[in-house]
C-alpha cells in the first residue's frame, strides 16, 4: 500500500512538474505568437465570438435566477429595494466562476480534442521534424488568446447577468431599473471589479494550460482522444474551484 502511495505521489509531482513546464514554455513563446499574429487572431475569434450567445444566455440566466430568489426572500422582510445588491454576488463570483466553467466545457475540451488528435496521427512529430516547436505554435496562441478573451467575456457575462437581473426586479419584485442600479453602484468599489479580472487572468491560464497538456499527454488513439477530452474538462472545473478560493483568500489579505 505504501509502494502504491508513493507511486502516486509521484506521479502527481511529475504531472504537476509538466503542467508548470508547458505553462513556462508557452509564456516564453510570445515571440514566436507576435511574428505570427494569424495564429492567435484565430484562437481569439474562437475563445471570443463564438462563444457569446453561449455566455449571453448563460449570463442573463443567472442574473434572473439570482434576482428571483433574493426578489423572493426580499418580499418578506420588505428590503426588495436593496435586490440591487445582487451585482456584487455576479461580479465578484458568478460571472468569472460561471463563465469559466463554460469555457472549461467548451474550449478547454477543443484543445484537448485538437491537440490530442494531432497527437495520435502523428502530426505533432511531423511539426517537430519541420523545424516547428509544436508548444510555440499550438500550445502558446492559444493560452494567450484564453488570457486576452475570458476578462472580455467576464465583463460581457456580468453585464448580460445585471440586464436579466433588472429585468427580473422590475417585473417580479417592482423594484424599478433606477432603483436597482443606484443600490449596485452605491456598493460596488473598484477592488471588487479587480479582483475579478484576476480571478479571469488566473481562469484563462488555467483552461488553457488544462486543454494543451492533456492533448500532448493524449496516446491510444480515439478512445485516448475521448479520455484526454475529458480529463481536461474535470481538471480544468476543480482547478477552477481550487484556484478561486485561494485567490479570493490571497486578495483578501486572510
Amino acid at each position: 500500500m505504501n509502494r502504491e502511495n508513493n507511486y502516486r505521489f509521484c506521479s502527481i509531482c511529475c504531472n504537476a512538474y509538466d503542467v508548470g513546464a508547458l505553462l513556462l514554455e508557452s509564456l516564453k513563446s510570445i515571440g514566436y505568437v507576435i511574428r505570427r499574429p494569424y495564429l492567435l487572431y484565430k484562437q481569439m475569434f474562437m475563445v471570443g465570438n463564438r462563444s457569446l450567445l453561449i455566455v449571453s444566455i448563460m449570463g442573463a440566466f443567472i442574473g434572473m435566477i439570482l434576482a428571483l430568489q433574493v426578489g423572493f426572500i426580499t418580499l418578506q422582510y420588505n428590503l426588495q429595494r436593496q435586490i440591487g445588491l445582487i451585482g456584487i454576488a455576479i461580479i465578484k463570483e458568478f460571472g468569472p466562476v460561471i463563465t469559466a466553467f463554460i469555457l472549461s466545457g467548451r474550449i478547454g475540451s477543443a484543445y484537448a480534442a485538437e491537440i490530442g488528435t494531432m497527437k495520435v496521427y502523428d502530426e505533432i512529430d511531423a511539426l517537430t521534424v519541420m523545424g516547428v516547436r509544436p508548444v510555440a505554435y499550438l500550445a502558446s496562441p492559444r493560452l494567450f488568446a484564453c488570457i486576452f478573451m475570458l476578462p472580455v467575456l467576464v465583463v460581457y457575462a456580468d453585464f448580460m447577468a445585471m440586464m436579466g437581473g433588472a429585468l427580473v426586479a422590475r417585473t417580479y419584485v417592482g423594484v424599478e431599473l433606477g432603483q436597482f442600479f443606484q443600490v449596485f453602484f452605491q456598493y460596488i468599489t473598484f477592488a471588487d471589479v479587480w479582483r475579478s479580472m484576476v480571478k479571469s487572468l488566473c481562469f484563462g491560464v488555467i483552461i488553457a494550460v488544462t486543454g494543451c497538456y492533456f492533448g500532448f499527454k493524449t496516446e491510444g488513439g480515439a478512445e485516448g482522444v475521448g479520455r484526454s477530452t475529458t480529463s481536461s474538462v474535470v481538471w480544468a472545473l476543480l482547478s477552477v474551484l481550487v484556484a478561486d478560493y485561494f485567490i479570493e483568500r490571497l486578495l483578501l489579505g486572510f
